[in-house]
């Protein structure tokens, strides 16, 4: 096992047979892409030494110590938080699993063939060009999607979400009060399930969709392209609709939060 303790800075060369990136840290920036040549690049700001270790073909990278007790390092992450701070970037083989968790720090994952999963606290989460299941869980963080093919979990509190020019089989999306848009091709057999409190939820795919649309509302309103509308019921407004022929179906719950669904662009 290859092991750093770095009080500065680390640039080194990854090995070929990387297949799984994990980083633990607080605070700074993390970006995590894929290439040809593995590479790692680590700045420490302020706080605790960044640990870096290589073992059975896994990047480890943290800060503070990964060896404290899981408890005693939940809290030093969130009561200490504001003295620990770095800056990751990795450059990984398209097949690497990676693994994000962070309180503040925003996150950049691109590029990658197998599951990506990110935590965050308050930091913006971008991803792009995605090809296996994704799952992110943030509080208060942005969550932005572009190129995904593959399905996405995604839940926040009050971090709007954005996944577009994509072609998810599946995204499962759950907010509080933050918005939430799909601009994406849907998969025919597709199941797209957005679930508010407050947020607004808009969903725009090409200009002709097969679509089933079921979605319910207390007092949200509903603004369409395609001539759907609620149907009143008491304590409730409701739609079930299709739009074309079906296929792909679409499923939204909001308590307060508006809903659109709109025409987009023409089918290639």
């Amino acid at each position: 096992m290859d092991a750093w303790k770095v009080s500065d800075e680390l640039s080194t060369q990854l090995p070929d047979d990387l297949t799984r990136v994990v980083v633990r840290v607080v605070a700074g920036d993390v970006t995590v892409t894929s290439g040809p040549v593995g590479r790692l690049d680590v700045r420490r700001e302020s706080g605790a030494d960044v640990t870096v270790e290589m073992h059975n073909a896994t990047l480890f990278v943290s800060q503070p110590d990964p060896d404290l007790a899981p408890i005693v390092r939940f809290f030093k992450m969130f009561t200490e938080g504001s003295r620990h701070r770095c800056s990751v970037h990795i450059v990984a083989p398209p097949n690497a699993e990676v693994s994000v968790t962070t309180v503040s720090a925003p996150v950049v994952v691109s590029g990658f063939d197998r599951e990506s999963k990110v935590k965050t606290v308050s930091g913006d989460v971008t991803l792009s060009d995605l090809r296996n299941e994704v799952g992110v869980t943030t509080v208060s963080g942005e969550i932005e999607a572009k190129g995904i093919a593959a399905g996405m979990r995604l839940k926040t509190v009050s971090g709007d979400v954005a996944v577009v020019d994509g072609a998810c089989r599946f995204v499962d999306a759950k907010t509080v009060s933050g918005d939430v848009l799909l601009d994406l091709d849907l998969d025919p057999a597709g199941t797209y399930d957005v679930s508010t409190v407050s947020g607004e939820v808009a969903v725009r795919t090409i200009s002709e969709p097969n679509l089933s649309v079921d979605a319910t509302s207390v007092s949200g309103s509903l603004v369409s392209d395609f001539g759907i509308g609620w149907e009143a019921r008491p304590g409730r407004r409701t739609v079930s609709e299709t739009i074309g022929t079906g296929g792909a179906r679409l499923y939204v719950k909001t308590v307060s939060g508006d809903l659109r669904v709109l025409r987009g662009r023409t089918a290639a």
